[in-house]
């Protein structure tokens, strides 16, 4: 219960004066990814795509359960004040991407935080209604899944 207050009231976005780029001028990339509904199959082919773009990428994926691979955290990473426990995500959550590549749609608390403290340029995401505020950039997920994420390749690829 507090730990839900505290990362909502630190996790609430700041209006702000961002830089802008196009995919063409990006050369960092992160995806942030819900392992729970995208599977490494989809995460590995989206990577690939934005790798053969000339692009760098970094990825961490969010689960349920506590995994022993350093490139996914999990609600206990992150304590009851908004502290980030694990040393990858700290990382992560520091790099300034171009792009930042949102891939949830379960509307998770402990995602949405690492989403907002996130300092990446440009957000984009599959359309919530929680996400909404977060996202400079949100598309409607009509497709199966690994559709939607190479649809938005190409949509990034209009920027």
């Amino acid at each position: 219960m507090i730990k839900t207050l505290f990362l909502k009231y630190k996790g609430k976005p700041t209006i702000a004066e961002k830089e802008h780029c196009t995919y063409a001028e990006a050369s960092n990339i992160g995806i942030l990814y819900n392992s729970n509904e995208f599977g490494s199959e989809t995460i590995n082919k989206l990577e690939e795509l934005l790798k053969n773009d000339g692009k760098n990428v970094a990825k961490i994926g969010f689960a349920e359960k506590p995994s022993e691979n350093a490139l996914i955290f999990n609600r206990k990473d992150i304590s009851g004040t908004g502290n980030i426990k694990k040393d990858n995500l700290n990382f992560f959550i520091n790099q300034s991407f171009d792009f930042l590549i949102s891939l949830d749609t379960s509307e998770n608390l402990n995602y949405k935080y690492v989403l907002a403290i996130s300092k990446a340029i440009c957000k984009v995401g599959f359309e919530t209604e929680q996400y909404y505020d977060l996202l400079q950039l949100s598309l409607r997920m009509d497709d199966s899944k690994p559709k939607a994420v190479t649809n938005m390749v190409r949509y990034l690829k209009m920027i």
